[in-house]
C-alpha cells in the first residue's frame, strides 16, 4: 500500500501556482481575454528641451509638456531621483528600470523616454504620454462627485475592475509573454492615484496602471518582511507585511470601493486617532517611531471597515451607515449589483489566505461583467476587455 508523504506548508508561490493551476486556462472566451502581437514600429520620441513648454505642475517632480511646434501634443515630465548605493547613483532608477523590463501591454502606462543624469548627474527624467482625463481620483471627482454627487454607473466600475485585475496578474507574472524568464513583481502603491483614465472612443473609458515607484521583485524572504512603504490608507489590514501579491489585491478591491462608495475601506484616520492618543493619556504609542509621522501611523492602524455595495436605502439606515452629510457625497449610497459587491469582497478577503490571486479573480468576475455590460452598456461596454502584449 502506497502512503503519501506529508507534505510542508505551501509557501505563497506554490500557493500562487496551484490556484492558477485550478482554474482552467481555456474554459471559454472568458479566461483567453489576452492576446500577444507583434510590436509595429512606432516614431521615437526625442527630448529637445527647447521644444517644449511647461503647461502645468502637477508637484514638485511631475510637469505636463506641450510641444512648441505641434499644436495639442503634450507630454508628462518626471524628474526622478536615483538612488545612492555604495557612494554611486544606480545608473537607472527602478521604477524605470522596471518599466523597462515589461512587455508592453494596453494595460499599464507607456514609458516613452529615460533621460540619464538630467537636470544632474543624481536624477533622471522620464516622460510618458499624457492622459487628459486625468487619475481616477479627479476623474470621478470632475465627472460625478462636482455633477449633483451622480454616482459612478456600474459599467464603469466593471470595467475598472476587470481591466485592472488584468493589469495585476500581467506585473504578477500570472499571465502574458515570457513568464519562465520575468519575474513576480508587486506594485505596493495601488491606489486611485495611481490609476490612470484613458479614452477608448465610446462612452465608456479604460483604465491603465502606472508609477512604479514602491514595486519590487517578490520573494518568499521578501513576503515575511515588514515594508512600511507606499500609501497606508489603501493597503490591506496585514501591513506593514505588503510584500505580497494578495495585498496588491486587497487594494485592488480597495479602489472599487472607492469608486463605489467615495471613501477607502477604512475608519476615519483622524477620529481614529484621536481615541487612540486618549486612551494613552495623549502619549504616542512607542511603535509611532518605526513611522515618518504620525499620520502614516494611524493610516496604517486604523481598522478597516467594508462597506457592502448593494444596500438599499433602508439597509444603508437600519445598519447606522447614512443618511450622509458631506459635500460632493449624495445622502445614499448607489446600490449596486450583488455580483459587483461579490467579487469586490472577494477581493477585500480580510485574510490573504482566502484573498484570490489577480488571475483567479479576473477569471471568475469577467462572466459577470461581461453579461452586466451587455444589458447596461451595449457594445460600447465591452470594448476593450481584452489585455494585448507587444513583442
Amino acid at each position: 500500500m502506497a502512503t503519501r508523504k506529508k507534505q510542508g506548508k505551501p509557501t505563497h508561490a506554490t500557493r500562487a501556482r496551484r490556484a492558477s493551476a485550478a482554474t482552467p486556462t481555456t474554459p471559454s472566451n472568458h479566461s483567453t481575454r489576452s492576446s500577444t502581437v507583434r510590436a509595429k514600429k512606432k516614431p521615437g520620441f526625442f527630448w529637445k528641451p527647447n521644444d517644449w513648454l511647461t503647461r502645468r505642475r502637477i508637484n514638485s517632480k511631475v510637469s505636463i509638456l506641450s510641444n512648441r511646434t505641434s499644436r495639442g501634443v503634450f507630454v508628462v515630465k518626471k524628474t526622478i531621483e536615483k538612488r545612492r548605493v555604495e557612494n554611486r547613483f544606480l545608473e537607472v532608477p527602478v521604477e524605470v528600470r522596471i518599466m523597462q523590463l515589461l512587455p508592453k501591454s494596453n494595460r499599464l502606462v507607456q514609458l516613452l523616454l529615460f533621460v540619464n543624469e538630467y537636470p544632474d548627474p543624481g536624477f533622471g527624467t522620464a516622460f510618458f504620454e499624457h492622459y487628459p482625463l486625468g487619475d481616477l481620483t479627479d476623474w470621478k471627482k470632475a465627472t460625478f462627485d462636482e455633477k449633483n454627487c451622480k454616482a459612478v454607473p456600474e459599467p464603469y466600475i466593471w470595467r475598472f475592475f476587470v481591466q485592472m485585475s488584468q493589469a495585476l496578474a500581467f506585473i504578477h507574472n500570472e499571465k502574458g509573454p515570457n513568464q519562465d524568464s520575468r519575474q513576480i513583481l508587486i506594485h505596493r502603491d495601488i491606489k486611485p492615484r495611481n490609476f490612470i483614465v484613458v479614452s477608448s472612443n465610446t462612452t465608456y473609458p479604460s483604465f491603465l496602471l502606472h508609477d512604479f515607484d514602491c514595486a519590487t521583485n517578490f520573494s518568499e524572504e521578501k513576503g515575511r518582511t515588514a515594508a512600511r512603504c507606499g500609501t497606508f490608507e489603501w493597503q490591506p489590514p496585514e501591513n506593514p507585511l505588503i510584500n505580497t501579491t494578495a495585498a496588491d489585491v486587497w487594494s485592488l478591491g480597495a479602489c472599487v470601493h472607492f469608486l463605489a462608495i467615495g471613501a477607502s475601506p477604512i475608519q476615519d484616520i483622524s477620529e481614529y486617532a484621536s481615541v487612540a492618543i486618549a486612551q494613552l493619556g495623549g502619549r504616542l504609542p512607542q511603535a509611532v517611531q518605526d513611522y515618518s509621522d504620525p499620520s502614516r501611523y494611524y493610516a496604517a492602524r486604523a481598522p478597516r471597515i467594508i462597506t457592502s455595495i448593494n444596500l438599499t436605502p433602508a439597509e444603508q439606515k437600519a445598519r447606522g451607515l447614512a443618511p450622509y452629510d458631506k459635500r460632493f457625497r449624495a445622502a445614499y449610497n448607489h446600490v449596486y449589483s450583488d455580483e459587483l459587491n461579490h467579487w469586490m469582497m472577494q477581493a477585500l478577503q480580510p485574510t490573504p489566505i482566502r484573498r484570490l490571486s489577480a488571475t483567479r479573480l479576473c477569471q471568475g468576475m469577467t462572466p459577470d461583467a461581461e453579461r452586466i455590460l451587455k444589458k447596461m452598456a451595449g457594445s460600447n461596454g465591452l470594448v476593450d476587455l481584452d489585455c494585448v502584449f507587444e513583442i
